[in-house]
């Protein structure tokens, strides 16, 4: 007598969801493994005897000034990633905080001699640019209010827009001269390679910063979530940048300002102000 197997039911076990809470101690991981290494870094450029080797003194000082803010950068990224009080908007500064890093750190990695806390370089990308890249697709799946005023979001708009306009033509004034057959451009990056600043603004940053202007301009619902991370990198950069002259005097150091040290000033201001507006209309949906 021939008998037939009757097929087992198979069990098909489908993929646990990521619940919040994961997500949130994922954040905060993320976050410890920066600020080790944002301390890490800073110790050695602020501590070591030549960190920063066949560079000019003006750029060690500014750099040793980065390093102050990025101590104080390893704080902020841990305190906004505290699960216990994680709102939209500390996720938004988190983010913004995260663009910090990865932006000084590329600069660490292609602008300054190679020197022994390079693989903390490397960590520091990877781990906050892993990170950025899953916080924007997270923000991205929010919900977020579309009852701001026009007058903020074209204001604000309007602003990024001016903004990536204004330096991307400071920086071509320098660069178009060179191309045309006139003297190599201030400053140059380490033996001659271009200046890593010139590379990330106009690759990079100034164009997803026009970006945003238009997204929030033509009332995207990704505008406003994206102001608030770009204006905090704004403020966090500049914040940098006018530490490193902070630093020069606070050590009798060589006072060097760029051509862009007075836009950035106005520019600090305005986006700390801006921040304030957008923080209250996020806060309040």
């Amino acid at each position: 007598m021939s008998t037939t197997q009757r097929p087992r039911a198979t069990r098909t076990r489908s993929a646990a969801p990521v619940r919040p809470a994961t997500r949130a101690h994922a954040m905060l991981a993320a976050s410890v493994v920066v600020a080790l290494g944002l301390v890490a870094s800073s110790a050695y450029g602020l501590l070591a005897e030549e960190p920063y080797r066949s560079l000019s003194e003006a750029t060690v000082l500014a750099a040793r000034g980065q390093d102050v803010v990025s101590l104080g950068a390893a704080v902020l990224v841990v305190v906004l990633a505290l699960p216990s009080r994680l709102t939209k908007t500390r996720f938004l500064a988190w983010l913004g905080v995260l663009a910090y890093v990865v932006y000084s750190y590329a600069i660490y990695l292609t602008g300054v001699p190679m020197n022994r806390v390079f693989l903390v370089y490397v960590v520091l990308e990877s781990v906050a640019g892993a990170a950025l890249l899953c916080g924007w697709w997270r923000m991205a799946a929010m919900s977020w209010p579309e009852d701001a005023s026009d007058r903020l979001r074209r204001g604000t708009g309007w602003m990024l827009v001016v903004v990536a306009v204004l330096f991307a033509g400071l920086w071509l004034s320098t660069l178009l001269p060179y191309a045309f057959g006139g003297d190599p451009p201030e400053p140059e990056g380490v033996g001659g390679t271009p200046y890593p600043v010139f590379v990330l603004d106009l690759v990079v940053v100034l164009p997803a910063i026009a970006v945003i202007g238009a997204l929030l301009l033509r009332r995207h619902r990704l505008g406003p979530p994206l102001a608030v991370v770009a204006l905090v990198k704004i403020l966090t950069l500049f914040v940098a940048l006018w530490a490193g002259p902070a630093y020069a005097l606070a050590t009798d150091g060589p006072l060097d300002l760029g051509p862009d040290a007075g836009p950035s000033l106005l520019l600090l201001a305005v986006s700390g102000w801006l921040v304030t507006l957008w923080w209250r209309t996020l806060e309040r949906s």
